[in-house]
């Protein structure tokens, strides 16, 4: 694993609602054949691990069993999820609408686009942007 600097961009559409974040950390990447593991800290605290792996994209985002999430995307296909808080678990649907790697000289940009279901319900439309170098 190397060490890179991540920029993160998330933007979050819920109902009438948009939001974006924009965050950085010192992340450690693993290249892999068809892919890449990262693993960072979020604010500094908050422990995020994601594979990236032919069109499908794994984070385990928090601290288990009591607050975390747990996400698989893959492009074009409706994949369980779950998001757990204080001991309380939601299982939700993901459906991903965007899956892309592009490496420029030094650089790698990991683009998402994906929409989250409670059952039939739309809780969102989510879009992440993730660079290193």
């Amino acid at each position: 694993m190397k060490e890179v600097k991540l920029k993160f961009k998330s933007t979050i559409k819920q109902e009438n609602d948009s939001e974006t974040f924009e965050k950085e950390a010192i992340a450690e990447v693993e290249e892999l054949t068809s892919g890449f593991r990262i693993k960072y800290l979020e604010d500094q605290e908050i422990p995020v691990k994601m594979l990236i792996k032919d069109q499908k994209l794994i984070i385990n985002r928090g601290f288990m069993p009591s607050n975390y999430s747990l996400l698989k995307l893959e492009l074009g296909e409706k994949k369980n999820c779950k998001y757990v808080v204080n001991n309380r678990q939601m299982d939700l649907t993901s459906v991903t609408n965007r899956l892309q790697v592009t490496k420029i000289d030094e650089k790698t940009k990991i683009e998402v686009e994906y929409d989250l279901f409670s059952g039939l319900y739309l809780v969102g439309n989510y879009a992440v942007s993730l660079l290193f170098s």
